[in-house]
């Protein structure tokens, strides 16, 4: 039985806990990439804490670092 559940056991990311830690209390995703950028996240792992797109997220960056956060 213990073997079975080793197996089922999926290793957890401890950079995209403490990713999701650091952005709980963020309510919008701009926000959110704003301090994964400064965390020095990638955009895939940003997408899998933000639950977007990877293209979303390199997109959303591109916009921010044009200044096209009014927020």
């Amino acid at each position: 039985m213990a073997t079975k559940e080793n197996e089922k056991a999926q290793p957890v990311d401890i950079a995209l806990v403490l990713g999701y830690i650091a952005t709980k209390d963020l309510v919008t995703v701009e926000k959110k990439i704003s301090v994964l950028t400064q965390l020095g996240y990638s955009n895939p792992d940003m997408a899998k804490i933000c639950g977007k797109n990877p293209d979303v997220i390199k997109t959303l960056k591109s916009k921010l670092k044009k200044g096209g956060n009014n927020g």
